[in-house]
């Protein structure tokens, strides 16, 4: 074999390797479990099979939607029977909401202006150094570490000259990268926080608090699921002895790490990572709170979907954080904003996450809770709401639901934080 031909191969493989994935024959099933003890086995079943990949969870209504592979359907099918669990197929073929998103982004152009936008990377980074730029009085920014694809983790800080007080709140989108509504929503906040100081809005969180946004934590999963595998998971971190990728970043905190609801198969979507706080994206936001520790009033970390105002903890369903009873009624305060913003009506549950959910170990919620002591912890899982007409796009909501999402969110937040 020549020279020549070796490269004709080689390109030929590097095109095959960046192709998209596509998802045909996939289908979004809604199964109706008969206990929790039938929820519970869902979860381990997400844990030990690649294919059976869980989207939502509600213990209030007793459904779990989970999407299989066509190579595994007929299995899962006689097992519904066999356990006497009914269901039915929310989505026929996955791949047509993929598309149908896809058609959503391309409607919206090539402007340079990215709210309400699925935005790449590089255009986050750039809106962040624009605004820094445009708003030097009180913006500025800082790289909070970088991704083993040597990504920046940038950060943009507010403060205005005047603050009442030195509190501080911190914000971050991205964690899961399937989850483009997040970076999208991130992005919403941070103009909004820049044109709410400068009209001098009433309840403006600037007159109040320091506010940091990472409005991307997963930057190579990001761009990997816009440029490859649309449902990708975790970072795209290798893992020694193994040929499966990445680490669920929101799995790899060290509080409570690997004490139920994720896994130590590098092949698994909730890979717990081979260590605690093993992740370059874990340790950039660890690094980055401990360096203001004590100030911190509020860490939300912002996912889709479900409609969900989430406490910590996650990995117990019977032990609950010290000020468990305000973190409900504050967050209950931010749950009514959003079902009240411009008569919206979307309703948000909010609980613990292992009582409403599942159980899930190694967050970043419990770990700001659990290890930096930050009083009011929460994540938020944003539209498509259960039962709500959007609710079978699950993780491929279309872009043009952006301008209800965004806003709304921050009404939420503006209102809870109001409150602390």
């Amino acid at each position: 074999m020549n020279f020549l031909t070796l490269i004709a191969l080689a390109l030929i493989a590097s095109v095959a390797i960046s192709e998209k994935v596509t998802f045909h024959g996939y289908k979004l099933f809604r199964v109706y479990p008969n206990n929790s003890k039938d929820i519970n086995m869902f979860q381990d079943l997400e844990l030990a099979d690649n294919d059976f990949d869980v989207w939502s969870v509600n213990r209030l209504t007793g459904t779990i939607d989970v999407l299989l592979s066509p190579s595994v359907i007929p299995k899962y099918r006689r097992f519904f029977k066999t356990s006497g669990m009914k269901y039915e197929v929310l989505v026929d073929n996955i791949q047509d909401k993929i598309e149908e998103q896809q058609r959503s982004m391309s409607r919206s152009g090539d402007s340079k202006n990215i709210i309400f936008k699925y935005a790449r990377y590089n255009e986050i980074v750039n809106f962040v150094d624009q605004t820094v730029q445009d708003n030097q009085d009180i913006a500025s920014s800082y790289v909070a570490g970088t991704t083993v694809e040597n990504r920046q983790l940038k950060v943009i800080k507010f403060k205005a000259p005047n603050p009442s007080t030195n509190r501080a709140v911190w914000m971050d989108c991205g964690i899961h990268a399937r989850e483009w509504v997040t970076p999208a929503t991130c992005v919403y906040i941070i103009d909004q926080l820049v044109k709410e100081y400068r009209n001098n809005e009433p309840g403006n969180l600037l007159a109040k608090y320091e506010v940091h946004v990472m409005p991307i934590v997963n930057a190579d999963g990001y761009e990997y699921a816009h440029n490859t595998y649309r449902l990708w998971r975790k970072n795209r971190s290798l893992n020694p002895g193994s040929s499966c990728i990445g680490t669920d970043l929101n799995r790899n905190f060290g509080f409570g790490w690997l004490t139920g609801g994720s896994s130590t198969n590098p092949c698994s979507d909730t890979y717990a990572g081979p260590a605690a706080d093993s992740e370059r994206e874990t340790k950039a936001i660890e690094n980055s709170i401990n360096a203001k520790l004590g100030q911190w009033d509020a860490y939300i970390n912002i996912h889709s979907y479900g409609n969900w105002w989430l406490t910590p903890w996650g990995n117990s369903t019977t032990v609950v954080p010290s000020n468990y009873n305000d973190l409900i009624a504050k967050g209950r305060i931010g749950a009514d904003a959003i079902k009240n913003y411009k008569n919206q009506g979307q309703n948000f549950r909010v609980g613990s996450s292992s009582t409403l959910l599942y159980i899930n170990s190694g967050s970043s919620k419990d770990w700001a809770r659990g290890t930096a002591n930050i009083p009011y912890s929460y994540v938020l899982e944003l539209r498509p709401g259960d039962g709500t007409p959007d609710s079978v796009y699950g993780f491929t909501l279309p872009e043009d639901r952006m301008p209800l999402v965004a806003p709304e969110t921050f009404a939420g937040i503006k209102a809870f934080l109001a409150t602390v």
